[in-house]
């Protein structure tokens, strides 16, 4: 009987998932680069040449490029692709796109690293808009528990909350769209300018517990250790 009623749930879980939306979830493609010793710099160069031929800005798989400034993969880079599934159809693959990476780009990559896929959650998210004008971002990839994917949405909930009331602060939420052993479920991205911002006092505490109640940022720490394994954490920097 508890198997027939998890294979049932399991059925409902991607039964709603795949109705049909409004419009096509934005999606966003990302792959590690390790440069050469020596070679940052004309990696950084090459790929915004291969982007500005293949991926501009405003078309559909157009592509951006960030560097890793402190975390586990600190001095590499994310080739950041945005578009829908469809751009995934649609995305250059012949042997010219293949061969202009190659002169540009690979020849001064030491390592490949991992690559996911991203769907951004927009009704868990807040301040896109100035999130673009902002020249760094802090990203966490978060592991959680087994089936604890509607708790954490849940707990989010609230925190996108005070995120709106104080509106001084970004928060982009992604839904990891590849499973994979030990892999992210989840990623946040929090946008600031410069290093400094990050002394700001953004009383995020203060507005938490004036809207969910007294001692609730408290109940909210508890929350998050009951669903999450782990965060990995990096500061990036937007190179273009």
């Amino acid at each position: 009987m508890k198997r027939i009623i998890m294979i049932a749930a399991v059925c409902i879980l991607f039964h709603t998932e795949a109705l049909p939306q409004e419009s096509p979830a934005a999606l966003t493609e990302t792959i590690y680069l390790q440069p050469k010793p020596g070679m940052a710099k004309q990696m950084e160069e090459g790929v915004a040449k291969h982007n500005q031929k293949y991926h501009a800005r405003g078309q559909d798989n157009e592509a951006v490029l960030r560097r890793v400034e402190y975390g586990n993969k600190a001095g590499w880079y994310v080739w950041v692709m945005n578009g829908t599934y469809a751009s995934l159809d649609n995305r250059p693959d012949d042997d010219d796109h293949s061969e202009d990476w190659e002169d540009n780009v690979g020849k001064y990559v030491e390592k490949y690293g991992e690559t996911d896929l991203w769907s951004f959650n927009k009704n868990l998210s807040f301040g896109m808009d100035k999130f673009q004008t902002q020249k760094r971002y802090e990203a966490w990839a978060i592991e959680l528990k087994p089936w604890q994917g509607y708790r954490f949405n849940a707990i989010l909930e609230k925190l996108h909350a005070a995120f709106e009331k104080m509106g001084n602060r970004t928060m982009l939420v992604f839904n990891s769209e590849v499973n994979r052993k030990g892999g992210p479920d989840r990623g946040i991205v929090w946008g600031y300018n410069n290093y400094a911002d990050l002394e700001s006092d953004s009383k995020l505490v203060e507005t938490y517990n004036s809207i969910h109640g007294e001692n609730s940022w408290q109940n909210f720490l508890e929350e998050w250790k009951d669903v999450v394994v782990e965060v990995d954490q990096e500061h990036r920097f937007k190179i273009e």
